[in-house]
């Protein structure tokens, strides 16, 4: 029988921002209208309040990423993408919400957060079970999106919370079986979703998690476990979702988005032309019609240029260099572990789709993020610029703070 502690999730109810991010977290696994009011609500208070809005852009080249994401929405308005413009509105708040709970972030909220996760995906898993049994009468082939905007997007939800279960496996080991319980009903929902892309990022991840804890033997034996898996799908198709002729037509879609993008990204290649550029040029290309790129570089480019692909790219590579900062340091290793995972499955998910530009699936990695300022602050302080201005103040000493694993 499975059974859960719940003794350390209480919430914490006397405490606000910890209430907010609760709050944030049970609203990602609700339709997404709830998750861009509270995601807007959070970042309009951010702003509004003088204490947070310092604590929140105190992190290095925050305030120059949220300096450059203000320029897509005028970029937009400029070639009368009015989606491209309510998206860059989207992609601020996201952003300064972000920033926010990663300001307020602690080692207990955030297991709490990853607790919530886990509770909140078996009620998603089980809406996609009925909506795929209800549908199967009329549409035996039906991919079930849960409460998430299509069967991709849940994919991508699916390989967070498996990751996040295997991260509480190894830190609240007495919960062992809640979380293997949460990981077998999610890979029910990431068979029943029918994602060939989360399905490898899913296994990337899980790899990346195992290798770097040293469980070789088990990352041994599950790869032996997909080979396996794969040899009947060669014998028997029918058991593999959607059928393996649906990776055919999937590559010809693919190579025409990808085909139509490059030509999209050569005629404005400085900027580009806003959020959701390619359902603008696709009828005009000539190219496969859908609402992006279908690949996380080509769709950076085509969105926000070259330009804006550097910013991005600078923000992520410090982003990058603190995870490696944080390892060497040996702060929150488990943590980081989790973080290093999720970065992995973005990309190779990101390789055929761009699923991660998605308030959902994008505020749920925003939470696992944000482990990363727990306790980084004397990190921190080897990232950041130096200042144009000298400051006169006297120097606080930041002491560094050791997490347990």
């Amino acid at each position: 029988m499975i059974k859960f502690d719940f003794q350390n999730t209480k919430l914490p109810v006397r405490d606000f921002d910890s209430m907010l991010v609760l709050l944030l977290t049970v609203s990602i696994f609700a339709p997404f209208y709830f998750s861009v009011a509270v995601t807007c609500a959070i970042a309009i208070m951010t702003m509004m309040n003088c204490k947070k809005r310092t604590k929140a852009f105190s992190f290095p080249y925050s305030k120059y990423l949220l300096g450059f994401l203000i320029i897509p929405f005028f970029v937009s308005a400029t070639y009368n993408n009015y989606w491209g413009m309510l998206y860059a509105i989207v992609i601020l708040a996201a952003a300064t919400c972000g920033f926010y709970i990663r300001s307020v972030m602690t080692r207990q909220l955030f297991d709490q957060v990853m607790d919530v996760s886990c509770i909140a995906s078996i009620w998603c898993a089980l809406v996609a079970i009925f909506q795929k049994i209800t549908a199967y009468g009329d549409a035996p082939r039906y991919r079930p999106v849960s409460a998430f905007h299509n069967a991709n997007c849940y994919g991508m939800m699916i390989e967070f919370i498996i990751i996040i279960a295997i991260y509480r496996i190894f830190t609240k080991a007495k919960n062992k079986n809640f979380y293997l319980g949460v990981i077998g009903i999610n890979l029910v929902g990431l068979y029943l979703s029918a994602s060939l892309s989360a399905f490898l990022a899913t296994a990337c991840a899980i790899m990346t998690v195992l290798l770097f804890k040293k469980r070789y033997r088990l990352a041994g034996g599950l790869v032996l476990l997909a080979v396996a898996f794969l040899s009947v799908s060669l014998v028997f198709p029918s058991i593999f979702p959607r059928g393996l002729e649906a990776i055919d037509s999937t590559c010809g879609q693919r190579i025409s988005i990808w085909t139509t993008a490059v030509r999209g990204i050569v005629r404005h290649p400085f900027l580009g032309t806003g959020a959701l550029s390619y359902q603008m040029i696709c009828e005009q290309l000539g190219g496969y019609k859908t609402y992006h790129c279908h690949n996380l570089l080509l769709d950076t480019l085509l969105n926000f240029g070259f330009i804006g692909f550097g910013a991005i790219g600078v923000y992520v590579a410090m982003q990058l260099k603190l995870l490696s900062l944080r390892f060497r340091s040996n702060l929150g290793k488990d943590m980081n572990i989790l973080v290093l995972a999720a970065v992995v499955a973005i990309a190779v998910h990101g390789m055929t789709d761009v699923t991660i530009f998605w308030i959902q699936t994008g505020m749920l990695f925003l939470l696992m993020f944000s482990a990363t300022g727990i306790g980084a602050e004397h990190l921190e302080r080897k990232l950041r610029l130096p200042s144009l201005i000298p400051d006169y103040a006297e120097d606080v000493k930041v002491q560094p703070v050791y997490l347990k694993n």
